[in-house]
């Protein structure tokens, strides 16, 4: 018997879609300020005070009333001095028994010795002023500053698609079956 038999076997499809993952991470956001440091001072003047009384008067430079104090105490030496001096050419004069002649003496005495200058170089003046500071005070005052950082972090933003797998039946399965040979003579006895 010539049988033919056809047969096809059935097909399975498979249709695959990748997934996808996108990522988009937004930047952070940062706030920074700065309090600035402050420095303050403050100063007070300072005073300089100069007393040159004593160089002044060494100089000649006197006040009235010191100048009238000083003349009235030279005044008064001076005249203690012309005192004893006369007195003293008294003495000589009254003691003329001694059987000397002191006339001439105290002649020349009066009119050359006793007016005698004296010159010397010096320098003036002697004593140095008296010099006071008062004051000049500094008062120095820092504050501080402080940065001001605020930082606002953003989530990342993901999307995602899954993978897709689909099965399909892509051909059917089938038989055939043909006879091919001679005609089928069949006889029943």
């Amino acid at each position: 018997m010539n049988l033919r038999i056809t047969s096809q076997f059935a097909l399975i499809g498979i249709q695959t879609t990748l997934g996808k993952m996108e990522i988009q991470q937004p930047k952070a956001e940062m706030h920074f300020n700065t309090e600035h440091a402050k420095v303050e001072i403050h100063s007070e003047q300072i005073q300089v005070q100069i007393d040159q009384t004593i160089p002044f008067a060494e100089a000649g430079l006197k006040s009235p009333m010191d100048e009238s104090r000083d003349l009235a105490a030279f005044s008064r030496q001076r005249a203690m001095e012309a005192i004893a001096h006369i007195s003293r050419q008294g003495d000589e004069l009254g003691a003329i028994e001694n059987k000397t002649n002191p006339v001439p003496d105290q002649a020349i005495e009066n009119a050359f010795e006793r007016i005698q200058v004296e010159t010397n170089i010096d320098l003036i003046p002697k004593t140095r002023p008296k010099i006071d500071f008062i004051g000049g005070n500094v008062d120095i005052q820092v504050k501080e500053g402080n940065p001001n950082l605020r930082i606002e972090v953003n989530k990342p933003i993901v999307h995602i698609e899954k993978n897709k797998v689909e099965a399909y039946l892509r051909q059917r399965n089938s038989i055939q079956i043909e006879y091919v040979g001679k005609e089928l003579d069949l006889s029943i006895k």
